[in-house]
């Protein structure tokens, strides 16, 4: 717990007079103690063993002084072992989870996070579903610790290929088919679409003719773009809600118009984006390629948005973090991206890609074009399926959906975000050992038994080992938000609640709760009921809902 290795790390400082950081006490095992401290770290400073350096602050630190340790020992080539005072730290566990925070330090500032901006009429797929888990349970965290978050779905609905759909459309579209299976049929048009190409190279240049003609707002066009973002947009909030997912708000490409041939303009003006003689706009980099912000034919394109984009969320609506989750595929986009606006003397500090790493599948990349996709939806409808063939009890039935989708998050959230992911449909919805579900119905077992019992917890009496061993996997709770804060990683929480839930069925096994003498019902009690409130909340922080029946 955070509270008690700062105190460690006073008394360390006081004893040895060097600064010592709380981060640098670690926390321990068994006959090692409840934490310890490495004095091999003070070696070089100190010019001693890093055996002596231990004996000696051991011997300055008076327990007297100290309420919360009961023993400290020196083992191996250099450690001190402190071993706590199980009553007073059980107590402060309780207290510091009683607080609105729980612990975790609240953080000031205005964060956005950018997250799915899926495309126009594409329904989206597999690879979708890891960057909106990944999104929303980092506005969910970042919310937690007390930023004022903006969540935005920001859509790809500009450029060439929504010319080449609406061309599409009028050669092979069926407006009999649009009215009744939208989405189904606008994939299909951007699939044949393609598929034509590779026959017929004529069909590009038609896809760009279409582009300019909704860039200028012509009526068919224009018309057309509009009929099919909406009908996108209808389309993919049925996901969003499956998932739990929800946005601040919805923007795109689109609404960036202007502001992006004013920024071009301006890098033009600032000698950081230069013309070429065909009439096209581009960047040169030193250490990076050379990259085009406008076309020959006046359209801009997805960067040259972006640049005004960043310009507006910083400048005019002053957000002090702007969060881009974006696949690593997407990475030199971004470099170039900040080196731009940088060079044009915007505000890039706080602006941040969190990058990660691309789903696959075991016969090759996905490919929309190619309509080679796993479709979101059939993966959900899938998981709950499975969910419904686990599901003994008629009660639980009513919480497939969630114990179907709180698998296919934690597969997905259990893997650091930049690992790559081979999508393989027995790991992404497993129900065993290390999964959602598990998490879940350890939840589920410990609301049970509270539910169960009349008599009010409460921490009197001695801990036994494996309810003091519940109890430091509970106190860990505020330290691993921070560090998911820290490093943009909600893997963090998903990890640690899976080493919370072993100790608490190691508990829930070796210590009966409601058949126990009053004092140690009670107590147990109160332990469940702080692992119930942590495992909740951790759950609720990375998108996974508690339930109350499985």
């Amino acid at each position: 717990m955070k509270v008690v290795k700062e105190n460690i790390a006073e008394i360390l400082t006081d004893a040895s007079g060097i600064n010592i950081e709380a981060q640098k006490v670690e926390v321990s095992q068994g006959d090692r103690g409840d934490f310890s401290y490495p004095c091999m770290q003070l070696t070089k400073k100190l010019e001693k063993n890093p055996r002596k350096i231990a004996e000696e602050i051991k011997e300055k630190i008076d327990l007297g002084d100290t309420d919360f340790l009961d023993k400290i020992e020196v083992a191996g080539p250099g450690y001190l072992n402190f071993f706590v005072n199980r009553s007073e730290f059980g107590e402060t566990v309780e207290k510091t989870l009683s607080t609105d925070g729980m612990g975790v330090d609240k953080r000031d500032g205005k964060v956005l996070v950018e997250f799915s901006s899926p495309n126009v009429a594409k329904p989206m797929h597999i690879g979708h579903f890891r960057n909106n888990v990944l999104g929303d349970a980092l506005q969910r965290i970042f919310r937690f610790v007390g930023y004022d978050v903006t969540s935005e779905n920001y859509i790809g609905d500009w450029g060439t290929q929504y010319g080449k759909l609406v061309y599409a459309y009028k050669q092979f579209g069926d407006e009999e088919e649009l009215e009744k299976n939208p989405m189904e049929h606008l994939f299909h048009l951007y699939v044949k679409f393609h598929k034509e190409m590779e026959q017929d190279e004529e069909l590009e240049e038609q896809g760009r003719k279409w582009a300019n003609r909704i860039e200028n707002e012509e009526e068919e066009a224009y018309g057309l773009w509009k009929k099919f973002r909406e009908i996108s947009i209808n389309y993919h909030k049925n996901d969003y809600e499956r998932m739990g997912v929800n946005f601040d708000r919805w923007t795109g490409e689109s609404t960036m118009l202007e502001e992006t041939d004013n920024a071009l303009e301006e890098g033009v003006e600032k000698g950081v984006i230069q013309r070429d003689n065909d009439g096209s706009y581009f960047v040169e980099f030193e250490d990076l390629p050379t990259t085009v912000l406008r076309k020959a034919d006046g359209t801009t394109l997805y960067l040259s948005r972006d640049i005004a984009n960043l310009k507006k969320r910083k400048s005019v609506e002053g957000f002090d973090y702007n969060f881009y989750v974006v696949g690593s595929e997407q990475s030199l986009h971004f470099k170039q991206l900040f080196k731009i606006c940088e060079r044009m003397g915007l505000d890039t500090d706080g602006c941040e890609h969190i990058s990660y790493g691309l789903l696959s599948l075991e016969e090759g990349s996905m490919s929309s074009r190619k309509g080679r996709i796993v479709r979101l939806s059939e993966v959900i409808d899938k998981a709950v399926e499975k969910a419904e063939e686990k599901i003994s009890s008629e009660k639980a039935m009513k919480n497939a959906e969630e114990i179907g989708i709180g698998a296919l998050k934690y597969a997905n959230l259990s893997v650091t975000k930049q690992k790559d992911i081979m999508f393989n449909w027995d790991e992404i919805l497993t129900f065993e050992g290390d999964s959602g579900p598990y998490l879940q119905y350890s939840n589920t077992r410990a609301k049970s038994i509270l539910r169960k019992s009349s008599e009010t917890p409460e921490l009197i009496g001695e801990f036994t080992d494996d309810e003091f061993k519940l109890v430091k996997k509970v106190s860990q709770f505020p330290e691993t938000v921070e560090q998911a804060v820290k490093q943009r990683e909600p893997t963090k929480i998903a990890n640690y609640l899976s080493k919370l839930c072993e100790e608490f069925n190691t508990f829930y096994h070796n210590s009966p709760v409601l058949k126990a003498d009053l004092e140690d019902k009670k107590r147990r009690l109160k332990v469940l009921e702080m692992f119930e409130k942590v495992s909740s909340k951790g759950m609720e922080l990375i998108g996974i809902t508690p339930i109350d029946e499985m």
